[in-house]
């Protein structure tokens, strides 16, 4: 299959412009006049090597997502044809990549496939959940229902990416400009006093004379701890993105005393969100737990989540096997062990994970509140440590000139 650019004329004499996955170019050509459409040109899109990389590298936001289930509902909620509503949604797109997909999507409907199967055909697109919801909307016909409800949880786990995320930034970029600070007085005004001293014939304290060290040794060996720098970023992030490496890694974060503890009540509101959201829905409970457990962003969750439902699989209770792991609190057990016996385990999971939403917001106000101490006495003891030195050059400046 290719991608084609095609240009039509419609009845009323507008030309349009779009772009479909084909075989070849008379499948195009024929899909655009069975619309009803006098196609006018047809050619395939053109993709330099170096261009299909970079589309490769990106990604479709979670933001795009959102906006494509509410689109999609409301057009499916009106009466408009899903081809039609794909397209338009097409033009619309602000990714390459959701257009590609989108103009795919319509060719596989054209050719009789299903939605839920047009989007798993586009895993790097769109997550994997929301096939599952669109095949069982397919089931009850209650496809628009099920994009509106896809929306919301894509748009929690929207939030909870930004809480996290906006809970480190503040502390990131004060530190690096505090570095900055600090690395441009080591290299640019100590050095003068360096030259004074020279000059008259002095001798520099001794945290002067060791900053200045540093520095002179870092501006001659330069090219070498760039390099080292980099051969040390690139081996830890190949070795991060083997699995013994991120269990490894997230092993040792959620240990840590605070960032754990946001780390669990993260995990646990997304894998209870996500699990209600796609029982609710209609999935059955064998393909919801599948499907959760592989979208499951922590390793360390997703291993022993497969250990449950190995559990599950043989006949063992799912709360029994959750509590077998010891990754998940006795009230997160209660609770499904009740939803089981009462037949609402959807519920009862929506009910966990909105309790660990508020857990989260708890655990990010005191991380925030341990880090901005830390990160005063941190930027305190840069900028002091550079201050002190220059105070001592100035003082030690002014005594060798009386003498």
């Amino acid at each position: 299959m290719q991608l084609f650019d095609y240009s039509a004329i419609n009845p009323d004499g507008t030309e349009i412009k779009g772009m479909m996955e084909a075989a070849d170019q008379e499948a195009v050509w024929h899909a655009i006049a069975v619309r009803g459409l006098r196609p006018t040109a047809v050619k395939v899109r053109s993709r330099a090597p170096l261009r299909g990389f970079l589309d490769g590298l990106t990604k479709v936001k979670l933001q795009e997502i959102v906006v494509f289930c509410r689109q999609l509902s409301t057009f499916v909620r009106v009466g408009v044809p899903l081809t039609s509503a794909l397209e338009t949604i097409a033009e619309g797109a602000t990714s390459k990549r959701m257009r590609q997909a989108c103009a795919s999507m319509v060719a596989d409907l054209e050719r009789g496939g299903l939605l839920s199967a047009a989007v798993a055909r586009h895993p790097q697109v769109f997550p994997s959940v929301l096939a599952d919801l669109l095949r069982a909307s397919e089931m009850t016909g209650h496809i628009d229902e099920v994009l509106i409800r896809a929306a919301d949880h894509f748009e929690r786990e929207m939030e909870t990416r930004t809480k996290i995320r906006g809970a480190l930034m503040y502390p990131a970029i004060v530190l690096c400009m505090a570095l900055a600070v600090g690395a441009g007085l080591v290299a640019f005004v100590l050095p003068q006093f360096r030259e004074l001293f020279a000059e008259y014939g002095a001798k520099l304290p001794a945290l002067p004379a060791a900053l200045l060290g540093f520095s002179t040794f870092v501006g001659n060996n330069i090219a070498w701890i760039l390099l080292a720098l980099l051969a040390a970023i690139l081996g830890g992030g190949y070795y991060l993105r083997t699995e013994k490496g991120k269990m490894q890694f997230n092993s040792v974060l959620l240990r840590l005393p605070a960032v754990g503890e946001m780390m669990r009540a993260a995990s646990i509101e997304r894998f209870c969100r996500a699990l209600s959201d796609t029982l609710a829905a209609g999935v059955p409970v064998s393909t919801s737990f599948s499907v959760v457990v592989e979208s499951t962003r922590n390793p360390v969750y997703r291993r022993a989540l497969r250990e449950v439902g190995a559990q599950v699989a043989i006949g063992e209770s799912f709360s029994r096997s959750l509590r077998q792991t010891t990754l998940f609190p006795p009230l997160v057990v209660q609770m499904v062990r009740v939803g089981e016996e009462t037949g609402t385990l959807d519920q009862h999971l929506a009910e966990t994970a909105k309790l660990y939403d508020s857990e989260l917001d708890n655990r990010l106000k005191r991380l925030t509140a341990v880090v901005e101490p830390l990160l005063i006495i941190s930027v305190g003891s840069i900028v002091g440590l550079v201050a002190i030195s220059l105070i001592q050059s100035i003082y030690g400046f002014a005594s060798a000139f009386k003498g």
